[in-house]
């Protein structure tokens, strides 16, 4: 950990998020770029997962941020902070020690993660090893560990997992990084209202068709693609799918009357929509 100051932002998220009161039988979702989402229910538990704030995947890929990042971990009082897997850009190791900071902040994660959480200043105490089928609870939330497939050549994590997180009554699906994988059908299936779920189809992860695919198998009631816009389009590599219109069109064939919601910065979704 270098404990160095996460990347400031001009204008942050976190106000709207620490002072938005989510009604009952709704849960509020911001997005953070890439994979990062925060879900807050109605009895004010926020979630982070896979918050990517700083630019230490300058250090370890050559790879700067494209836009600033909406928040700091020196801010953000999250209840628990999940990471899917260790890679930089879920498991930030430049705010590890920040986010630990916070007492109020726990951690969880597949081993692998915890490992490096704890290394950056989270005590025991505070911290979920979290495998498939795992679940724990905090506060009025529900997280349960499923299964992810991530074994990317360059850095396989073989206990890499999904999410599902129940808040406000609805269970929210987050796919961290994964491939496509039947194992992922059979732990998510008509067990998922909101799909989170990744479609830029480099680096060990589903394209926009597989993930369309696999949001139809789900049947959720709202797909939300993400795992894009952090980075610029060249740095993502060659043939990735980082139009999530692709993803739309790709899903309506497949269930033309499916709900889909593209993630902007600027606006948090609120669940159920209208």
């Amino acid at each position: 950990m270098t404990g160095q100051e996460t990347t400031v932002t001009a204008t942050s998220v976190w106000p709207d998020i620490r002072d938005t009161a989510v009604p009952e039988g709704t849960v509020g979702i911001w997005w953070l770029y890439q994979a990062g989402f925060v879900i807050k229910s109605p009895g004010g538990t926020t979630v982070a997962i896979d918050p990517y704030l700083s630019e230490s995947v300058v250090a370890s890929y050559g790879i700067s941020r494209g836009v600033p990042a909406p928040l700091t971990a020196e801010e953000s009082e999250f209840d628990i902070v999940l990471a899917t897997h260790p890679h930089d850009d879920h498991l930030d190791p430049d705010c590890v020690t920040a986010f630990a900071a916070h007492p109020g902040t726990a951690f969880g994660g597949p081993p692998s993660a915890v490992k490096i959480a704890r290394g950056g200043g989270f005590p025991h105490d505070r911290t979920h090893a979290l495998r498939r089928g795992d679940t724990v609870g905090v506060g009025d939330v529900t997280i349960e560990a499923v299964m992810a497939r991530h074994m990317f050549e360059q850095e396989p994590t073989p206990d890499a997992v999904g999410y599902i997180i129940t808040a406000g009554g609805w269970r929210i699906y987050h796919s961290g990084d994964t491939e496509y994988d039947a194992r992922i059908v059979d732990d998510t299936e008509d067990r998922v209202d909101i799909s989170l779920i990744c479609i830029n189809g480099t680096a060990g992860n589903m394209d926009a068709d597989e993930a369309a695919l696999l949001a139809f198998r789900q049947r959720p009631r709202l797909a939300v693609p993400m795992h894009f816009g952090l980075w610029h389009d060249e740095d993502y590599g060659p043939g990735a799918t980082l139009d999530p219109r692709r993803f739309v069109d790709i899903y309506h064939r497949l269930a033309p009357d499916a709900d889909v919601a593209i993630p902007r910065i600027d606006a948090p979704i609120v669940f159920p929509r209208g």
